[in-house]
Parts: structure tokens; C-alpha cells; sequence
């Protein structure tokens, strides 16, 4: 089978060259199930940052729709206490209006 010690020498090479591939490709296996692991990490992160962005935009609208509500409501208010002002009088004393 094996002549001379170059024939050895083939062998041991032939060997360590495809244990080297192996490594090599089980190497690059882990590489990509890290990257893969990564990539579904951001898109987590990507889905969480946009509900949080979502509920903000939400939250703001409602706000703005109830400030809106409350100029109404404050003028509703400045009606009332005219109102009330007319028929209390200047010196601040209750007097009866006649139907």
C-alpha cells in the first residue's frame, strides 16, 4: 500500500485537508446561525419599536382631539358664568328674575 514515505506524506496531507474543510464548514454553519439569530433579534426590536411608534402616534391624536374638546368646553364654561353674572348683578348679591 504505501512504497515510500512521500506516499505517507500524501496521505497525512489528504487528511488534514479534509478535517480542515469540516472545521471550516461547521465554522461557517455557526457563522450563519448567529447572523440568522441576529437578524430575528432586529426584527423584534423593528415590531416593538413600531407598536411603541403606533401607541405615541395614537396617544397624540387623542390628545389633540381632546384639547379640542376642552376650548369647546371652556367656552361652554365662560357662557355659563356670564350667565350667572348677569343674573347675580355687579355686587354680587342673588337677585330674582320675574317670568
Amino acid at each position: 500500500m504505501f512504497e515510500t514515505s512521500q506516499d505517507i506524506l500524501w496521505v497525512t496531507i489528504a487528511a488534514c485537508i479534509a478535517l480542515f474543510t469540516l472545521f471550516f464548514c461547521w465554522g461557517i454553519f455557526y457563522a450563519v446561525m448567529i447572523i440568522r439569530r441576529a437578524a430575528k433579534a432586529f426584527r423584534g426590536v423593528e415590531r416593538m419599536i413600531d407598536n411603541i411608534n403606533e401607541t405615541i402616534k395614537t396617544t397624540k391624536d387623542k390628545i389633540e382631539h381632546s384639547a379640542a374638546y376642552i376650548s369647546v368646553l371652556a367656552d361652554g364654561a365662560k357662557k355659563v358664568m356670564e350667565i350667572v353674572r348677569e343674573q347675580t348683578g355687579a355686587t354680587g348679591k342673588k337677585t330674582r328674575v320675574k317670568k
